[in-house]
């Protein structure tokens, strides 16, 4: 056989075998979620020609790959063959052919599958969409034939697919560049990036009442209040939408939207929007869900006795793993200063008892509760007045002032060691 014959059949193997190789693997590494966010931006693009026909590019891929194999191998095994013959005889020669093309391609198969896990998959991916594009067209007959026989392409979706679609897609416009989980690399540096991080690994633990607006700063008006009263509330807040209620907060009607008032109501129910009702130990990544697939942004939290405990909006379920989201309504007025006594600060009591813990090394006890307040409630077990001393070694928190029955500020002072003093 002609030896040129035999290095075209090789190469075009091997350019067959790289090809649909590094597609497979890019493929399978992308993720069907990151495929789908990919196509809804890029929809006349190769690539989306390419994504929006998964299944049958995989299948092209591995009969490519297939077919790639036996071409390699039968150019190898020519070409190996043919020297050894004269050399050695017909049958040691072939035998020796054949093992060392085995090897051959073993060792080639590898070193893409190897080379191509270290790059970029949706990268990759991009890379070798022209050849792939080609290639299954040029081997649609085939794939059809496998549709047939095999009966590949069922349509048969994830469970979770539209909800894990729609998630990413929420989360898409706060992203200056949705990166596939292999590409998104925290550099130690990255302050922003590692908390980030670390708030989506607790994410899954954190319940509705550890990120809910609680009861006593909830912003609200009784139905009788009138049009005028409402609209005042939106001036002076800021909110876009103001809750309504009849004779208390534990009878909450629903809420109303600011963009109401350009209807010129009468009253207020004209106006009124029901809101669901969520238990305050539900969880923050189930309300989530909740918020994206029923097109919410806003829900009431309950105690365990069916009263108000709060409300929670999309917002404050995404600061959870963002952080503060601040606008130009949100007022930075908790109070934080350092004192000149070492050891000695002043807080707002509704300062997070995680933050303190953090930002200053106070390592204030943690338990159910979420903030300074909730902590010298927890120990006093009633409500304080000015002026009053909690002591819990080696802390000692003096009640600065007091809103109604809400602590406000406090001094707080850590007491050095015996040793230290």
């Amino acid at each position: 056989m002609d030896p040129v014959f035999l290095y075209i059949t090789a190469a075009a193997g091997f350019l067959l075998l790289s090809v649909f190789s590094v597609a497979e693997v890019a493929m399978r590494h992308i993720g069907r979620p990151y495929m789908r966010l990919q196509l809804a931006e890029n929809p006349d693009s190769v690539q989306g020609f390419l994504l929006s026909r998964e299944k049958q590019v995989l299948v092209s891929t591995q009969l490519g790959t297939g077919l790639g194999l036996i071409l390699l191998g039968l150019g190898a095994f020519g070409s190996i063959s043919l020297p050894l013959q004269s050399y050695l005889q017909a049958g040691v020669a072939h035998l020796l052919a054949g093992i060392l093309t085995v090897l051959l391609i073993g060792v080639l198969f590898l070193a893409i599958g190897m080379l191509a896990s270290l790059i970029s998959p949706m990268r990759l991916f991009r890379g070798v969409a022209p050849l792939l594009a080609f290639f299954f067209v040029l081997l649609y007959p085939l794939t059809l034939l496998a549709q047939v026989v095999l009966g590949q392409f069922s349509e048969k979706e994830d469970e979770n697919g539209a909800e894990v679609l729609s998630n990413a897609l929420a989360f898409q416009p706060f992203a200056v560049k949705i990166q596939s989980p292999d590409e998104l690399v925290l550099s130690p540096t990255s302050e922003v990036d590692s908390k980030i991080f670390n708030n989506a690994l607790e994410f899954k633990t954190v319940k509705v009442r550890e990120c809910m607006v609680p009861r006593t700063e909830i912003d609200a008006i009784e139905l009788d209040e009138g049009v005028e009263v409402l609209r005042q509330a939106f001036i002076e807040t800021g909110h876009s939408k103001i809750l309504i209620y009849q004779d208390s907060l534990d009878h909450i009607l629903g809420y109303c939207h600011q963009f109401s008032l350009f209807n010129n109501p009468a009253t207020v129910e004209e106006m009124l929007t029901p809101m669901e009702a969520v238990p305050e130990n539900m969880l923050a990544r189930e309300l989530f869900v909740k918020f994206i697939t029923e097109h919410r942004s806003i829900v009431l939290v309950l105690d365990e006795f069916g009263g108000t405990s709060g409300i929670v909006t999309l917002e404050d379920v995404m600061e959870e793993i963002l952080g503060d989201i601040n606008d130009e309504y949100d007022e930075e007025d908790l109070l934080e200063q350092v004192m000149p006594t070492p050891g000695s600060y002043l807080f707002s009591a509704r300062q997070e008892i995680d933050y303190l813990n953090e930002k200053y090394n106070l390592n204030l006890p943690e338990g159910d509760y979420e903030t300074l307040g909730g902590f010298i409630l927890s120990v006093l077990e009633e409500i304080p007045s000015a002026g009053d001393v909690v002591v819990v070694p080696p802390f000692e928190i003096r009640i600065l002032s007091m809103d109604e029955h809400r602590i406000n500020t406090v001094h707080l002072s850590v007491r050095l060691a015996a040793s230290e003093e």
